[in-house]
């Protein structure tokens, strides 16, 4: 039976529901829609419409909307933004349909500012987009609801994830960050421990980066429990993510050896790197004068890089090569210099010998039997790339914490912020390509030059505001020129 008194239930509307909240009670406009991936019904709050007493309803209270339109709003980072994610706009609303707008908008505002999605509405008042996408209801409780909605749709998100990845020639880099959460309310919010010695409660997050020729582009993403590791969890989103024609590129510790036969079952190529300690690959190289063990060497970034090219074993469908980085090795052997040297015992200076020989290497293994030494190692080092898209999405836009209290938002915050980061790259690719990186920064660029560029609306139609100088070099940095004409 309902706790709600008759004399409040006979105000209730059709398509509404009661409340009671802190001993009064409360209508809200409801319906109900279909999940597909979950195959549930799920209610979904429209709108708060008042409280409610045995007198009747009381509506709520409407904030005063302003008598005039803007007269000025941002331009120039939306404008950028808009340039180039065209592709990323139709794919979400060939994916999500009426939700792919909402969706949009939300990532490239959270790409220009990082901000709680409090925010977000505001920024988009106050932005052209509100004109390039009009009458999205981007309120705290209307984005609230949204969210909780698109986080049951992972089936969607992934067929729209999908769409980046490359068909063949590509390298597919792989590697994993931790989120900190602390809501009791998601599940997946464990106790693990992360390189930064972190215990808290954390979430573990699986990205995948497509590298083909030149560009580069975060295709997709994971999330899994605290206290699940990257080796447990990395077949797992191979199999979800359909990967083919792809040369796959891993961190130490990455991939079980047995997943290797499977990598191979699946026709993919690999680069990974061996521990040291590891038995699989001879050390002979090292222990002989000099570099007189050795194959060949190569420059790399300045850096004289010598390899060991070990001769294939009958039968195997594999190779290794061990490294020596000369500038690596002499980092480490002034890092590891021991308190107690000139005082060591004989037993301690041969253990420091044995581990000395290995500082400065670095040992690949590989499938692609037609790479050589310089081959292999140029191809694994495509893994810096991973560390921007780290440093981008932690440091610049501010998403290594999560403030969600639901599984689903949670999911649906990840996909906004995997969306922000797809951008954010595509800006990177630019000043990369134009060689300013050295002068500008993505996040700072957005937010701090490019926002400064405004329209007006003084006589009925939206005319560009002169553009700052600062805000001028940066566009034609990336090779723009923002037309005259507000588009």
């Amino acid at each position: 039976m309902s706790s709600i008194p008759e004399g409040i239930m006979r105000h209730r509307q059709p398509g509404t529901e009661i409340k009671k909240v802190g001993g009064k009670y409360y209508m809200q406009r409801i319906t109900c829609k279909w999940i597909p991936e979950t195959r549930q019904r799920k209610k979904i709050v429209i709108e708060y419409l008042g409280q409610v007493t045995e007198a009747g309803l009381q509506p709520k209270r409407h904030r005063l909307a302003s008598a005039a339109p803007a007269y000025s709003k941002e331009y120039g980072a939306t404008w950028l933004l808009r340039q180039l994610s065209k592709d990323i706009l139709e794919l979400l609303r060939k994916h999500f349909a009426d939700e792919g707008d909402w969706i949009y908008a939300c990532a490239m505002l959270r790409c220009i500012r990082a901000c709680a999605m409090t925010y977000v509405e505001h920024l988009y008042e106050v932005s052209y987009l509100s004109e390039t996408l009009p009458g999205l209801h981007l309120s705290s409780q209307n984005i609230s609801n949204l969210m909780a909605g698109l986080g049951y749709r992972r089936k969607s998100m992934v067929a729209f994830m999908r769409e980046f990845i490359p068909s063949d020639n590509w390298y597919a880099i792989f590697d994993g960050t931790s989120i900190v959460c602390n809501s009791q309310r998601i599940h997946d919010a464990q106790r693990g421990y992360n390189s930064h010695g972190c215990h808290d409660p954390q979430l573990n997050l699986m990205y995948a980066i497509a590298l083909q020729g030149r560009r580069l582009c975060p295709v997709f993403y994971k999330q899994y429990p605290g206290s699940v590791r990257d080796v447990s969890a990395f077949m797992n989103m191979l199999g979800e993510m359909g990967l083919k024609g792809a040369l796959v590129i891993t961190d130490k510790g990455f991939v079980k050896l047995s997943h290797l036969d499977e990598l191979e079952a699946m026709g993919l190529e690999y680069v990974m790197p061996l521990k040291r300690s590891s038995t699989e690959y001879s050390r002979a190289p090292l222990e002989k004068p000099g570099y007189s063990g050795f194959t060949s060497r190569f420059e790399y970034n300045g850096r004289v890089i010598w390899y060991y090219e070990q001769p294939v074993a009958e039968g195997d469908s594999h190779r290794y090569f061990l490294y020596v980085d000369e500038t690596l090795r002499h980092l480490e052997d002034t890092a590891h210099l021991p308190k107690r040297i000139g005082k060591e015992t004989a037993a301690e200076i041969q253990k420091a010998v044995q581990a000395q020989l290995l500082h400065g290497t670095i040992v690949l293994k590989t499938n692609k039997m037609d790479f050589n030494g310089q081959d292999a190692y140029q191809s694994f080092k495509t893994r810096e790339d991973v560390e921007q898209l780290f440093d981008t999405y932690k440091v610049e836009e501010d998403f290594g914490t999560t403030a969600m209290h639901g599984a689903s938002t949670l999911e649906a915050c990840l996909f906004l912020n995997h969306v922000s980061i797809m951008m954010a790259y595509r800006v990177y690719e630019r000043l990369r390509d134009h060689n300013a990186l050295s002068k500008y920064a993505v996040v700072k660029t957005l937010q701090n030059l490019l926002w400064d560029i405004r329209t007006t609306n003084a006589n009925g139609k939206w005319e560009l505001e002169p553009i700052p100088k600062a805000a001028r070099l940066a566009i034609e940095s990336m090779g723009f020129e923002i037309p005259a004409v507000v588009q």
